[in-house]
């Protein structure tokens, strides 16, 4: 009963948290961190999936912006969205082009593999032992609805549900109160 009580408490919290938000929109910065590799140019992508994922840099400071990019660099990975530990969102990658962010996957349930092509990437930075933030979080729901308003998403899914065993993504994410966060926005917007 205790647990259930917190989780509805939390629910509650981080909704009103969303609430505020939509009275003072997010802006996203889409120029500032534009990376030049991990993606393609592409044009007309029928886009239908959002695949949440974290990151962080293996040295120094684990939550620096640029040291993530630094790594991706490294990797020739990208995504088209990251969102900082105080809930900035930096697009990194044009919605239009295809981002080197899913690798090897499979939507579960279907045939569709590879799905960097029909997919918009989001990365949060958190490490595996510290969980987002609350404007993390925030910035998340907004950005996911704000997409939902531009294409027909079907599917939004965590790194490790379209490459199981290979990836373990997104760490310390409560799954089940960001749906239930995602599910309240939508009846907000």
């Amino acid at each position: 009963m205790r647990k259930k009580v917190l989780f509805l408490l939390m629910i509650f919290s981080v909704a009103l948290s969303a609430q505020i938000k939509k009275t003072t929109p997010l802006t996203i910065d889409d120029m500032t961190d534009r990376i030049t590799y991990g993606y393609r140019e592409a044009n007309n992508r029928k886009i239908d999936i959002i695949v949440i994922h974290s990151t962080y840099y293996v040295n120094a400071d684990s939550f620096s912006v640029q040291g993530v990019l630094k790594q991706f660099k490294q990797y020739g990975v990208g995504a088209h969205y990251i969102i900082d530990r105080d809930g900035n969102i930096r697009m990194m990658v044009k919605e239009k082009d295809v981002a080197f962010h899913a690798g090897k996957s499979e939507l579960p349930g279907t045939n569709r593999r590879m799905l960097n092509t029909n997919s918009i990437g989001i990365e949060i930075i958190n490490t595996p032992t510290t969980p987002p933030t609350d404007q993390q979080m925030e910035s998340l729901i907004y950005l996911v609805q704000d997409i939902k308003k531009r294409y027909p998403i079907q599917y939004v899914v965590r790194h490790s549900d379209i490459a199981p065993g290979r990836k373990t993504d997104p760490w310390c994410f409560n799954w089940a109160v960001f749906n239930q966060m995602l599910e309240y926005s939508q009846s907000e917007f």
